[in-house]
């Protein structure tokens, strides 16, 4: 008997309330690659030119996130193509919210929780995401060519988040409070 493209992942997704998660995401990589191996046992052909797009290599982002959607994110947002099994666990997500015709959440459909705002993923996670604009000077400030934290961040503020305006001092000590509250 022919089995399920991802009863695997399926399987996984049921067992956390969404396809929104990283070992989720692991065993959808897993059958594409057994996919890949053996085209004919899955009922899955593609041509050369397919799987030379799909292999074709891109720069990666070295970073473990903590699930697909924030991969996704991160991938698209610094003009990269997100890997297959996240764009696969991305579009199972939005077709189980889509499916259920309002009566599911995106919270639920991508987090597997109703949203309460204080305990959002995007609440409980802002100050360690790049889209925290301390997170993201933390990342960065070494790409600087310029030796001291100040001169850096006045690169940073300029070059990457376009704001001339702000006062480098102050955005140090913000840098400064992030930093010891994130090390606590």
């Amino acid at each position: 008997m022919l089995l399920s493209r991802f009863e695997k992942a399926a399987a996984l997704a049921k067992k956390f309330g969404t396809w929104n998660h990283n070992d989720v995401a692991l065993a959808v990589k897993e059958s594409l690659e057994s996919e890949s191996k053996n085209p004919w046992v899955y009922g899955v052909v593609s041509t050369e030119h397919d799987n030379a797009q799909e292999t074709e290599e891109q720069p990666k982002i070295d970073h473990e996130f903590d699930n697909p959607m924030e991969c996704f994110h991160s991938y698209v947002a610094v003009n990269l193509r997100p890997p297959s099994e996240v764009m696969i666990c991305i579009e199972k997500c939005m077709s189980d919210y889509l499916r259920a015709g309002g009566k599911l959440s995106l919270d639920r459909a991508f987090f597997g929780k109703e949203h309460v705002a204080t305990k959002s993923y995007a609440k409980l996670n802002y100050d360690k995401s790049l889209d925290s604009k301390y997170a993201f000077f933390d990342a960065v400030k070494d790409l600087s060519k310029r030796k001291s934290l100040e001169g850096k961040a006045e690169e940073f503020l300029s070059t990457h988040l376009d704001d001339s305006l702000s006062d480098v001092q102050s955005f140090l000590k913000g840098f400064n409070r992030w930093k010891s509250s994130k090390n606590r």
